[in-house]
């Protein structure tokens, strides 16, 4: 059976949310294909207003650390399929609420022993041997991915093709040690990486450094070469923009097909108010 067989199949899916506009719009989603959603709210890190019509008998509200809760509230609704979706801030132990599988699943792969994707990868596999088949976001809303070329009126320029080439050469190497998967160039230097904190920060942290008295810097943001294409593929929004922009950013760079758009006409509209090009550039990487 292919991948698109598969996916029009299934009739429960289970989602694993985070932060972000992304799980509301997969429940949307959901709804509009007639899939039956079960929804796992994490603490602190989903957003009450996203899926607060989301029918209670259908959402779990529980800390990160509750894997033993998790995979029986999914085990209990007969859901087999899993979208893990959202951004999510890496606690320390100490904040951890773990359950006896959560502390099981904690003392075999370590909570700091790898980065984000290794993290994920570990989870993924956990997951599996419970039975369950993770599930790519894409496979059920690719309208969000970013597509090859410009979004928007502009576009770069010329002078700016040694910055991006650069960008992209130093992304792919961050993200190739599981660091990170943005970095910021100016005036033919990396300004700054992305690390834990996300790109946000890592615009917030480039705005005192960028000079203003030249060309405006360029954030470039791609996919890990040994990215898993199920979990954590890069995402911007509006607030990206709008952040990027206050901080003297003239564009940004997106890995094509391998970068979700949270509400992409939007995006555009702010592009082009604020004169900034957004491009998706093909990347060729080596999925694991």
């Amino acid at each position: 059976m292919s991948t698109t067989q598969e996916i029009d199949s299934i009739n429960k899916l289970g989602i694993i949310a985070g932060g972000g506009n992304l799980p509301a719009y997969l429940l949307s989603v959901c709804k509009e294909k007639g899939i039956t959603a079960y929804i796992v709210a994490l603490k602190d890190q989903c957003s009450t207003e996203l899926i607060e019509d989301h029918p209670e008998k259908q959402t779990l509200w529980t800390e990160l650390g509750t894997a033993g809760k998790i995979i029986d509230y999914f085990h209990d609704n007969n859901v087999t399929d899993l979208v893990l979706i959202g951004s999510v801030k890496r606690p320390t132990f100490s904040q951890l609420k773990l359950d006896v599988k959560g502390m099981q699943i904690i003392s075999q792969i370590g909570l700091n022993a790898m980065g984000d994707n290794g993290l994920l990868k570990a989870v993924r596999k956990i997951l599996e041997k419970e039975g369950f088949a993770v599930r790519a976001l894409q496979d059920f809303c690719d309208e969000l991915l970013m597509p090859h070329g410009t979004l928007g009126k502009f576009a770069p320029e010329k002078s700016d093709k040694a910055n991006i080439n650069l960008g992209i050469r130093t992304s792919q190497k961050i993200g190739a040690m599981d660091i990170g998967q943005s970095v910021i160039v100016q005036d033919s230097s990396v300004i700054g990486v992305e690390d834990i904190e996300g790109t946000d920060a890592l615009i917030k942290q480039c705005a005192s450094l960028l000079k203003p008295d030249i060309d405006g810097g360029i954030l470039i943001k791609t996919c890990k070469p040994q990215q898993d294409m199920a979990l954590d593929l890069p995402t911007i929004g509006v607030d990206t923009i709008q952040n990027a922009y206050n901080a003297g950013i003239k564009g940004i760079v997106l890995h094509a097909g391998h970068t979700f758009l949270v509400d992409p006409k939007n995006i555009a509209e702010y592009a082009n108010k604020y004169k900034m090009f957004i491009i998706g550039i093909d990347i060729p990487i080596t999925s694991e």
